[in-house]
């Protein structure tokens, strides 16, 4: 789901063009005034600019540079306006929290340059897995989390299987990549953000941790 637009190049210059208008309506009424023709020139480029650099700053403000997911400040605001929506309806929702496994060694092995890769390639993974109208945010150095709407535990626990198979495929230097999960949902694990990122968060450990166990025996 798109949660921010890029529509500020298509606004500006049909600012500019709006502007420009009335400096050829006076040509038109006035040819003495013909030079006047040139500032529509001026006026369409420098709306169409304005509306570029308004939509990059935009991005800066509401996505992560690295990754293009959501922010945190933007996933947050987003994920307080479905919960406000959710409480005068029946609307479920299910948060997913995602931890990226031996992160920092990956970092500390193959250097940081890799180990922004393994982020990106982590965060292509989780969108290539999901619905269009579900969100992704990146809210730590190594931590992402979904909202997904009307979705059951049982549909919540797939999203994250697929997650997991399609991030394993990836190797970056000599780490093949993997990742903990947990998920949480509305109303019965929380009804606010802090509640239900606190209890994804938990169940993601508590997944990290059961995972450990059994490979230390394996």
């Amino acid at each position: 789901m798109k949660i921010s637009s890029s529509k500020g190049s298509i606004y500006g210059t049909i600012i500019g063009v709006a502007v420009a208008i009335p400096c050829i309506v006076y040509c038109y009424l006035f040819p003495q005034q013909w030079h006047m023709l040139v500032l529509p020139l001026f006026y369409i480029p420098l709306g169409f600019w304005l509306g570029l650099l308004y939509d990059r700053v935009n991005f800066l403000a509401n996505y992560d540079v690295l990754t293009n997911v959501a922010n945190r400040r933007m996933f947050e605001k987003v994920l307080s306006r479905y919960l406000n929506k959710a409480a005068g309806s029946r609307l479920k929702l299910s948060l997913i929290f995602i931890d990226v496994d031996n992160f920092k060694q990956i970092n500390d092995v193959c250097g940081h340059e890799l180990g922004d890769t393994a982020l990106k390639e982590i965060a292509k993974k989780i969108k290539a897995n999901l619905r269009p109208a579900d969100i992704v945010g990146r809210i730590g150095g190594d931590e992402f989390v979904i909202l997904c709407c009307n979705i059951s535990n049982e549909e919540s626990s797939g999203i994250i299987e697929r997650i997991k198979k399609s991030v394993s495929e990836v190797t970056i230097g000599k780490f093949k990549l993997s990742i903990s999960a947990g998920a949480a949902v509305y109303p019965e694990d929380g009804i606010t953000s802090e509640e239900l990122i606190r209890t994804a968060d938990m169940l993601m450990y508590d997944n990290k941790s059961h995972r450990k166990a059994v490979n230390s025996f394996s």
